[in-house]
């Protein structure tokens, strides 16, 4: 039998190594070495950012296959307009391994509103985005050599797709219906991964006694998988006690085959207003969600929220970040506790750019920052987020150059 453990010392410097054998007579022998040891800065780059060549295009979402590659959802311009693709990036060098692959026009294609990617237990992704009509659609396929498309489905009129998870046998849509222009009923759908089927569909809305006219807005931004239950987050808008109209963050909790076991709306007790766009479980259990909050006519700022395993609302963090208008479209949790959210932030003098960042929990301060500014005059964004086993980020989202989008892709040290 052989043994290796090292010192409890964490980061740069020395650390010993020590080995020890014991043979099948008994007897047993140690040895040790001292290793240097550097430990790259959280936030700087493993690898060299992609940039997708080439006429306007983006990236808007992330997810991890088993090979640690990181395969990304966007768009792309072509002849025929604005088409949903699907990439798949190495994850040790970054350099593009598969695609793009076009799949259908898009009537929505930006940071918070898809298309958005799931990979399944098989490595097979799905893609969920909306077709111009509106509908939802969403597409099955393997980035392999070769590519392979498996099915494609499409949804009821008047409907939009903006995220999308897969839980087992389970494809999870999350996304509106739009009632009539500027209005939605947030909408949830259960196909099957094997096949696309429907399998089942929920609306949440307000009750008919607070909104006879359904006149309120209710939008699904985003979805996650948590001990067993479907978490859905997004944003509803509620009459306040002056009559005016405001937007809340809401979270719906489900069971994987789609009962509902809770909701909760924001009471806004910090800002007036706030909307949730991701969510991710935590590894001691629990959730948490990121999007903005503000106060009625002001700027957004990036605001977190914790909430328990029982699904119980906890601490509130916002960012303070005074004339620049923020939000946070991604969130995760890494092997140290760490929360990791992407989004965008308003610079002094420029426009938007793309800002990702780690906190250490409710509180405290930032333990990295990464802001990144296009070439181009334009906003930029992170839009996606997935976090590795190790705890390497991957980031995708979009650029300005020449004035026009351009996507990009990042791997960051912890």
């Amino acid at each position: 039998m052989f043994e290796v453990t090292s010192d409890n010392v964490p980061g740069d410097g020395t650390h010993t190594i020590r080995a020890v054998a014991h043979a099948a007579d008994g007897v047993s022998g140690q040895a040790e070495k001292d290793l240097t040891i550097d430990v790259a800065p959280g936030g700087t780059d493993v690898w060299p950012p992609y940039v997708q060549a080439g006429p306007i295009n983006g990236f808007t979402s992330a997810t991890l296959l088993d090979d640690a590659a990181i395969a990304a959802a966007g768009f792309y311009e072509t002849q025929q307009g604005l088409e949903a693709v699907a990439v798949k990036i190495d994850g040790a060098t970054g350099k593009l391994e598969a695609g793009p692959v076009a799949l259908d026009k898009v009537a929505l294609a930006s940071a918070g509103s898809g298309p958005a990617i799931a990979a399944g237990d098989d490595d097979a992704v799905f893609v969920a985005s909306t077709r111009p009509g509106p509908t939802w659609a969403v597409s099955k396929l393997r980035l392999d050599d070769p590519l392979s498309f498996e099915w494609g489905v499409t949804g009821d009129p008047k409907t939009k797709a903006l995220a999308v998870k897969v839980a087992g046998p389970f494809v999870i849509v999350v996304g509106a219906l739009e009632v009539s222009p500027g209005w939605h009923d947030l909408k949830v759908w259960w196909l099957a991964a094997e096949d696309g089927k429907l399998l089942h569909e929920t609306t949440f809305a307000a009750p008919l006694a607070e909104d006879p006219m359904n006149k309120l807005d209710e939008i699904g931004r985003g979805v996650a998988i948590v001990n067993d239950e479907v978490i859905v987050v997004g944003e509803r808008e509620i009459k306040g006690g002056d009559t005016k109209i405001y937007r809340r963050a809401v979270v719906l909790r489900y069971s994987l085959a789609g009962e509902p076991l809770d909701e909760w709306t924001s009471p806004g007790e910090l800002l007036a207003e706030d909307g949730a766009m991701g969510v991710a479980p935590l590894r001691g259990g629990g959730f948490v969600i990121v999007g903005w909050g503000r106060n009625k006519g002001t700027i957004r700022q990036v605001l977190t929220r914790w909430f328990s395993a029982l699904g119980e609302a906890g601490p509130v963090r916002v960012e303070p970040t005074p004339g620049s208008d923020a939000i946070g479209y991604a969130i995760g949790e890494d092997r140290e506790g760490k929360i990791i959210i992407a989004g965008s932030r308003k610079q002094p003098a420029t426009d938007m750019d793309a800002w990702i960042f780690a906190i250490p929990g409710p509180l405290g301060a930032h333990v990295w920052d990464v802001v990144r500014n296009g070439p181009g005059k334009g906003p930029d964004d992170a839009a996606g987020l997935a976090i590795g086993p190790w705890g390497h980020v991957s980031i995708v989202g979009s650029e300005f150059a020449d004035l026009q989008p351009r996507a990009f892709a990042l791997r960051l040290y912890p």
